[in-house]
């Protein structure tokens, strides 16, 4: 009883954590019908990994369907100079993708020019290497770069969606998203640990 309910426990506790919030703060045609989150997954020193989450809500943009996703890209995220900056993980794997480009994401993908602004821009090798997706997949890109400077509070996004022949289809997607911390618990976190442990504690003190 003891180790089913310290078991119990746990896997609450391990529930608990924030989540990435998938958002969409404007409309749905420019969202292409999908959601999306950036999470910051670690900082060590002056290195920062973060994830961009894409939640597939639907196929449908522009009026015409479409399945893949040929670039991304996160913009203003950092202030001072980035440096170092990599792709860790891609959707299919990193051989479907390019190096990360600090160039601007363009109907015609990572080819926009730079301008001194903090960006960093992936794209798929060729049209057909474009990830693929259904309804309910969630599509992940993990960056990494170094930072002079901190790490914002909100970054831009932004992202190119294309026909298997590589044409843009819908919204060249553009906004600003807050965040996320995937390492910091909500706080109703710390009231239920504290609450779990004294569940514990009396239950130990009754077997006793």
């Amino acid at each position: 009883m003891k180790f089913s309910c310290l078991a119990l426990f746990v896997t609450a506790l391990g529930s608990l954590y924030a989540s990435p919030i998938l958002s969409c703060p404007v409309t749905v045609a420019q969202c292409n019908g999908n959601e999306y989150a950036v999470t910051e997954l670690s900082h060590t020193g002056n290195t920062y990994q973060l994830e961009l989450d894409i939640h597939v809500l639907s196929t449908y943009t522009g009026n015409q369907f479409t399945d893949l996703i040929n670039a991304v890209q996160l913009k203003d995220f950092a202030s001072g100079t980035i440096t170092n900056a990599s792709i860790v993980s891609a959707p299919g794997g990193l051989s479907d993708w390019n190096s990360l480009s600090p160039d601007e994401l363009s109907a015609n993908a990572c080819d926009g020019g730079s301008g001194g602004t903090v960006r960093m821009c992936d794209q798929a090798k060729s049209p057909s290497l474009g990830m693929a997706f259904g309804l309910g997949d969630t599509l992940s890109w993990v960056f990494q770069f170094d930072t002079t400077g901190t790490l914002n509070s909100t970054a831009e996004i932004k992202f190119l969606y294309v026909t298997s022949s590589g044409d843009k289809v819908g919204s060249l997607g553009s906004y600003a998203i807050g965040i996320q911390n995937s390492s910091v618990p909500e706080p109703v976190t710390f009231s239920l640990v504290g609450g779990g442990l004294v569940a514990l504690g009396l239950l130990r003190r009754r077997r006793s």
